[in-house]
Formats: structure tokens, sequence, C-alpha cells
């Protein structure tokens, strides 16, 4: 791994459809980060990226976990990817910043904070690019106590195909809704789909999802997530009966109840998916992660309970409950 003030050394482990991506986010860092390996399950478009990266290819993540370790993993696909790996790359200090969710169910979830607090796991995993680290919901203050306590709730997640998995977008969604409100008592979901079944798996979803779902103290979420979308946006707006929020990828403004604006930030550049995954990258760089909190892995945990919730309730076509899952996972 680098030392002093050389730029940091990162590996790749990418597919065929994610390279061209990884290709993009190098493009941004190139003065940032100095690549190593790229490595992915063998296809002409993992060894191009290679070939431009100057990089040697690798079939075996394993392998290139060996030769090549690295400050940091850019994990843009599972594919072929292990616990043990995981473990390995962890165990070695190096930073996972995986654009899919490792987990996919709750127990996968109770795996994953336990392999990152392992005493020898000097390594993190961090999702990337998530909406409560980009531009627009950094530069807002904590506006929790000037919104009141009734609250609706809107959050919107365009996505196109290859921007992060419709799955990626939900949980994005969930972890940045749970940041003004409680944990859902019922959730009523929906999907279209090209496909006419419903799958069992939240990984393995596609389309678009709309959800609602009821909080205790006459709250309300609606939510919807695409994958399908002509462009990738996301915007958050919470109503209070004190101060209403709406926040951007790139941009916060805070109106009171007599439509005065409180606070409002406008940030600067482009806000596409690879310039978030970007810029999340470097304020890692800046301010390398803390150890994950108890609160922190809990409201986790509570995200992919309403995720599960939302794919139950699809197949059910009832209102289901993500704390009745939350029990059933203890």
């Amino acid at each position: 791994m680098s030392k002093g003030n050389l730029s940091p050394e990162i590996t790749i482990w990418t597919d065929a459809q994610k390279a061209p991506l990884c290709g993009s986010v190098m493009n941004l860092m190139a003065s940032a980060l100095k690549p190593i390996g790229i490595g992915g399950p063998a296809a002409a478009q993992v060894s191009q990226l290679a070939n431009e990266l100057n990089c040697p290819p690798h079939d075996d993540l394993r392998k290139m976990l060996v030769d090549r370790p690295a400050a940091y993993l850019l994990l843009a696909s599972l594919d072929s990817v292990t616990p043990d790996d995981l473990s390995a790359v962890t165990s070695q200090g190096t930073t996972v910043l995986t654009i899919e969710p490792i987990a996919g169910d709750l127990q996968g979830l109770t795996a994953e904070q336990k392999l990152v607090s392992r005493q020898d796991a000097a390594g993190r995993i961090v999702q990337a690019p998530t909406f409560d680290q980009s531009p627009g919901f950094l530069s807002a203050a904590d506006p929790n106590d000037l919104l009141g306590d009734r609250r609706a709730i809107r959050f919107t997640s365009d996505g196109q195909p290859g921007h992060g998995s419709l799955f990626a977008r939900l949980l994005d969604a969930w972890l940045t809704v749970l940041n003004y409100t409680l944990i859902p008592e019922s959730i009523d979901a929906s999907l279209v789909s090209q496909s006419p079944d419903v799958p069992d798996e939240l990984r393995l979803l596609e389309g678009t999802v709309q959800a609602h779902a009821r909080i205790a103290g006459s709250s309300t979420v609606l939510l919807e997530v695409t994958d399908r979308a002509t462009d990738t946006h996301r915007q958050l707006r919470v109503q209070g009966d004190e101060a209403s929020l709406n926040i951007t990828d790139s941009a916060y403004t805070l109106t009171g109840p007599d439509n005065r604006v409180l606070d409002e930030a406008q940030a600067t550049g482009p806000a596409g998916f690879v310039d978030m995954l970007a810029a999340q990258w470097r304020r890692l760089l800046d301010r390398p992660l803390p150890t994950t909190t108890p609160m922190q892995a809990n409201q986790r945990a509570q995200a992919m309970a309403c995720c599960l919730a939302c794919l139950l309730s699809i197949r059910t076509g009832q209102p289901e409950s993500p704390g009745k899952l939350l029990e059933m996972n203890r």
C-alpha cells in the first residue's frame, strides 16, 4: 500500500457492464489515486479497463488481494465475491467502496457487521454513492428541531440502468428517510417491471418501486425508486408542521411557514452518478471513516427491514411491518 504523500493505491473488481463506469470514475479520480490491479470475471471490457489503466488483469479476487494489497478496493460487482474474500480484504486494512449492498437480507447484514467489527478488521465497507454523503445533504444544517413532529416525507431516486441496482437505491432511500422519522408501522409497496414475476430476493428487483409508509404520530412517507430512468437524480422533501425541507444531490433549502427561506446552499459542479461516487470517495480520502456506531448499525438494520417489507408487500399485495421482520431476525 502507498505511504507518505503518495497517492493511495487502489484495486478494482468489476464486471463487463460496470467496467466503463469504473473507467469514468478513475478519470475523475486520476490525480488522487493510483490503480495497481484490475479484476473481474473474464470479459473483454474488464481487460480493456486494465489496459487503459496500465494494470495487470486478474480473474481471481483473492489472488489479486494477495498480490496487489491496496488502501482501497472499488467493488463494482459482487460476481465471484465470497465472505472469505471480504474477510481477507478488511483484515488487511483495505477500505471497500461498494456500489451494491454487500448484504441482501437481515441475516447477511448481521454477518457483515460482525465482519467489520472484528478486532483484526482494520478496513471498512462503505456503500457509495449514498444520498447522505451528497453535497446537497452535507450542506444542510440539521433541521430536525425546526421541522416539527408531524411530517410528510417524500423521497425519489431516479437511476439510469447501470447506475446502481434498484435494491441499492431502495436501501439508500430508506437510510435517508430514517434520518427524519421513526421506523414505519407498515409499508404498502408496488412494483412496475418488465418481468411478470415478482422476485423473492431484493437483488433481483428491477423496474420501479413505489411505497407508502405509515409512521406513528401522524407522519407518512411516500417513496419512488427506479433503475430505469432517463437520468440519475435524487430528491428529499420533508413537509413539517413548522417548516419544510428540500434537498437534492447538489442543493438544500429550508423554508419557514411564511415561505421565508431560513437557510439554503447550492453546490457547484456536476451532480451525476459518477460525480457523486467520486465526491464521496474524495471525502473518504480527506477524512477516513470512523468505526460504525451501534446507532448507525441499528439504523441500517431498520433500513434493510424496510426494504424487505417492501418486497414482501409487493408479493402479498398487503401492507407489511418492518418491525415484525426485525423481531423475527432476533
